[in-house]
């Protein structure tokens, strides 16, 4: 997959809109839209800025791009069957952990209590 096209799938995944993106790493939205659609390329530092605009404003976008652009993609540690036995009272309490942990971002551990 090309980096431009890594990007785009980020933006789409993530819901980031190109304005806002270009606000956050303070680009011009002409030039987000012209990488995002492999119309223009970016320097280094211009990718370093918008890779970090986005991680700012969708937690965990940034591990998402590099999974596309590595070719392995990111996989739940968990399978969906392993909450089957979850309790209709502990569902509120696994969705506030769940909240918190992307709020905290990639690298942070958040405790449960």
């Amino acid at each position: 997959m090309l980096i431009h096209e890594a990007f785009n799938e980020t933006l789409k995944r993530y819901k980031i809109s190109g304005r806002a993106l270009a606000q956050e790493a303070q680009a011009s939205e002409s030039l987000v839209s012209q990488f995002r659609h492999g119309k223009k390329g970016v320097t280094d530092d211009m990718l370093d800025s918008l890779l970090e605009a986005m991680q700012q404003l969708a937690p965990g976008s940034r591990k998402y791009f590099c999974s596309l652009l590595a070719g392995e993609p990111i996989r739940l540690s968990v399978s969906e069957g392993e909450f089957k036995d979850i309790s209709e009272d502990e569902i509120p309490e696994l969705l506030i952990a769940i909240a918190r942990r992307w709020r905290a971002g990639d690298n942070e551990v958040v405790q449960v209590t």
